[in-house]
């Protein structure tokens, strides 16, 4: 069986806010201001915040990004590639509520999906520096 097709489980809401306030502390590290979502392994937001000072269009991309990543089992900035002209998955990124744009990582532990974060509010290369580093100390 491959890794990636073993069943998921549940996260607790502790853990969820645990893995937000790793992203906000990232975000505050570089000093921007984000919007943060977490979707469990069936695409369902359990949890979402947005900084003083994020940008309106983040509130949908965050949301956006957290849920491409869980539907595609693939980081959101992966996709972005795969979408161009001529590529493999050219015309999805007409498909509503998928983001391209990386700032989204799906969450993996013991080969279970446990479900994606999204963050946006940065830059594209803000965005998936915030969320890798709020997964790598998550899942430590």
């Amino acid at each position: 069986m491959n890794v990636k097709d073993s069943p998921a489980t549940t996260v607790s809401l502790q853990a969820i806010t645990q893995l937000g306030d790793f992203a906000r502390q990232a975000a505050e590290k570089v000093g921007i201001d984000i919007v943060f979502s977490f979707v469990d392994h069936i695409g369902a937001e359990r949890y979402f915040f947005v900084m003083d000072n994020a940008l309106l269009v983040s509130h949908q991309l965050a949301r956006q990004k957290a849920w491409t990543a869980v539907a595609l089992k693939m980081p959101t900035l992966d996709l972005a590639d795969k979408v161009l002209p001529g590529q493999s998955l050219y015309g999805l990124q007409n498909t509503p509520n998928v983001c391209c744009i990386g700032g989204g990582l799906p969450i993996w532990t013991n080969g279970q999906l446990l479900g994606a974060v999204g963050i946006s509010g940065g830059t594209v290369e803000q965005d998936c520096a915030i969320a890798q580093a709020a997964i790598s100390l998550f899942t430590r």
